[in-house]
């Protein structure tokens, strides 16, 4: 062991003198007893160490403060000991197979994705980047997670937090790494074999979708696309139903800071809500990017679709192009007894557009159900004009 110690220090006589404390006998000995408490194997620490210090040197250029350069040290060896742990649990499972093989076939080994993305050295460097994109607190925790391994329990006593407040950072802060590496870090090398597997952005959430009332709701917030968006795996697998410019100033200023999806949806409905029925009843509004007045319309889509979402409304301002449209689904999604059914129905979903006859005329009725209470709200529009009529709720 000490000759690696003997040629790193040669090696640094030249480095700044800063660092040549890292390749000194009493740090080998320090990060041999950090190894050994981080494996539980004081046998294996040894060789630990020697790993840790030459690929200490290998990556040297890494570290940016050397008055940090003990606690850099400590970050190797963490990553050093935790693929060891890997390997040395890998090991175990294949001898495991050999010995059993007939009690574990067809067994599966469920991943942390993360994890996995973790234990890929190739991929340290990029993480490093994406953790030093995410808030103090939020990093602290997956680090003592992921490389220090500790459970949630014993960082809420580090931090004097509670364990529910650890869990919580930690299921956001994957989310918020996984959407770095699928958004803003997606074009670095490194991270497409990330990409290739889940998509840019797309990420499965707990939204039950209103036309379905299946829960395989897809959101994505995508800064190089300009645009957060919302789809059904069921509905529209590669089609989008819902998309909203991070571009757009009015919309910008809503999405603002709105990382969940529950909180995209909600406050894009409660502006929805304002907006569109103002617009409407008044024919025009102004454009939602430059300000001007623009004319609303009605549309009707050419492809074989139910009434619901081949017609809609829509304001293009002819000064700067800006164009926002809804659906009549989609207005009757946003109208306040929809949401407060839902609220309490959660899969209530939409029923086929029906036509009747109100107030005399011709009418398109778009309902949401709910299919176990038979609860559900009709949202009644003018077959010829498209102009919403009236609200009603059904049981």
């Amino acid at each position: 062991m000490i000759w690696v110690v003997e040629i790193l220090g040669a090696a640094m006589e030249n480095a700044r003198g800063e660092l040549d404390g890292l390749w000194s006998e009493h740090e080998r000995r320090r990060v041999t007893r950090l190894c050994a408490v981080l494996t539980g194997d004081p046998a294996a620490a040894d060789d630990l160490a020697q790993e840790t210090l030459l690929e200490a040197w290998r990556v040297r250029h890494r570290l940016v403060d050397p008055s940090g350069a003990s606690a850099w040290l400590d970050a190797v060896a963490r990553n050093v000991c935790h693929r060891w742990r890997v390997g040395q649990a890998r090991r175990s499972a294949h001898e495991l197979c050999a010995e059993r093989p007939t009690e574990l076939v067809g067994a599966s080994e469920a991943h942390d994705e993360l994890a996995e993305v973790l234990e890929r050295e190739e991929l340290v460097e990029l993480l490093e980047r994406a953790l030093a994109l995410l808030p103090p607190e939020t990093r602290e925790v997956l680090v003592s997670r992921y490389l220090e391994e500790l459970m949630p329990q014993q960082i809420a006593q580090r931090l004097s937090v509670s364990p529910e407040a650890v869990t919580m950072r930690l299921v956001r802060g994957r989310a918020r790494l996984r959407e770095l590496l699928e958004t803003e870090l997606a074009d670095e090398p490194l991270a497409r074999a990330w990409v290739d597997r889940h998509g840019v952005g797309w990420r499965s959430t707990r939204l039950i979708c209103p036309s379905c009332g299946r829960s395989s709701t897809s959101f994505r917030r995508d800064p190089r696309a300009g645009v957060v968006e919302l789809r059904c795996e069921h509905c529209e697998p590669t089609g989008v139903a819902a998309s909203w410019r991070l571009d757009n100033p009015v919309l910008a200023s809503r999405l603002a800071g709105a990382e969940r999806p529950s909180t995209v949806v909600g406050r894009m409905t409660a502006w929805a809500q304002g907006w569109w029925p103002v617009a409407i009843g008044a024919g025009h509004t102004a454009c939602t990017r430059c300000g001007r007045d623009v004319a609303l319309a009605p549309y009707t889509r050419d492809e074989p679709l139910d009434p619901r979402t081949r017609r809609g409304w829509h304001a293009t301002c002819a000064a700067c192009g800006e164009g926002l449209s809804t659906s009549l689904l989609g207005y009757a999604l946003g109208c306040p007894e929809t949401q407060e059914l839902r609220t309490r129905r959660p899969r209530a979903h939409a029923a086929r557009t029906r036509e009747v006859t109100y107030g005399g005329s011709r009418a398109l009725l778009v309902g949401v159900r709910d299919d176990s209470s038979g609860e559900g709200v009709d949202v009644v529009f003018d077959d010829r004009t498209t102009r919403p009529l009236a609200v009603v709720r059904t049981s």
